[in-house]
């Protein structure tokens, strides 16, 4: 995933007239590019397990997980393998911020909701992640895409109203579970340090060390703060230079390797193949997009 090939979907080109709300049903594969929106998104893993590239950090996902992406996030899905294309199943609620214009104290000031949509540089990450662990969310979802995509006389009205119904569940699930606090110094620190010198022989000790944190705590931390591990995230912030290098560069396959920090060319390539499920030659010519 990279920003070099971050692509921008436009609200204007899929929310019907009269609508705020948006609904789509996605079976996750490997074309679509790192991408994000100027609206808000709300997602659900309706089936499979898989990855969410999210900014600069990768989380794993199950069925269940939901996710509320603010504008200009910088996301894409991916299944867990090649194998395995179109096994993870993702409903998305994306909603322009008018749709929220009919509840002016909801939701309340300083809540995890409030914070997700109007300052997400106050959560530890800048968006909001739920799980559905009593099914609360199930029908809901489907229900929305259901009345969005059969267009049944006076659908708007239920899309909008289901809408409403859908944002109060999230507000009191993220209260019962509200747990995301501004980043402490330190791991924003490491993260930094990490992100400087994810090129080199880097060491998790080493960024212990720079960051006056004990290994095991940081170990935690990272894993709070990235949802993946430190060799996970390392890999992902190599891969996600390669992918920038392939597509703005002529530099070789073996030279864009060398540089992210690898030397052994089978194992990057198997890696390069795991994360974005084609080879680099393939990532630099591939050019095709798909419906977020």
């Amino acid at each position: 995933m990279t920003t070099a090939v971050t692509s921008i979907f436009k609200s204007e080109e899929r929310f019907r007239p009269g609508m705020h709300v948006f609904v789509n049903r996605a079976y996750e594969a490997f074309k679509l590019h790192q991408h994000t929106h100027d609206a808000i998104e709300i997602s659900y893993v309706t089936e499979g397990t898989g990855f969410q590239y999210i900014n600069n950090t990768t989380v794993q996902v199950k069925q269940g997980d939901i996710f509320l992406l603010p504008i200009g996030t910088s996301h894409v899905y991916r299944p867990p393998s090649p194998s395995k294309v179109g096994s993870l199943s993702v409903i998305n609620c994306v909603f322009r911020p008018e749709a929220l214009r009919p509840w002016t104290d909801f939701p309340p000031e300083g809540s995890p909701l409030h914070r997700a949509l109007f300052a997400p540089e106050t959560l530890e990450r800048p968006w909001l992640h739920l799980y559905d662990k009593d099914n609360a969310f199930t029908d809901l979802f489907y229900n929305l895409l259901s009345e969005y995509r059969q267009r049944q006389p006076g659908y708007e009205v239920i899309v909008h109203a289901l809408f409403a119904q859908l944002f109060a569940l999230l507000y009191r699930h993220s209260v019962k579970t509200g747990v995301y606090e501004k980043r402490s110094p330190r791991i924003q620190d490491a993260l930094q340090y990490i992100k400087h010198h994810f090129a080199e022989d880097i060491a998790l000790k080493q960024v212990a060390e720079h960051a006056y944190l004990s290994v095991s705590h940081l170990q935690r931390l990272l894993k709070q703060a990235t949802g993946s591990s430190f060799t996970s995230y390392v890999q992902h912030l190599r891969i996600k230079k390669s992918n920038e290098l392939l597509k703005t560069t002529s530099m070789t396959v073996q030279q864009i390797a060398n540089a992210v920090g690898y030397q052994d060319m089978k194992y990057f390539h198997e890696l390069f193949r795991l994360k974005t499920g084609m080879t680099p030659q393939e990532y630099r010519k591939n050019d095709v997009g798909e419906t977020p």
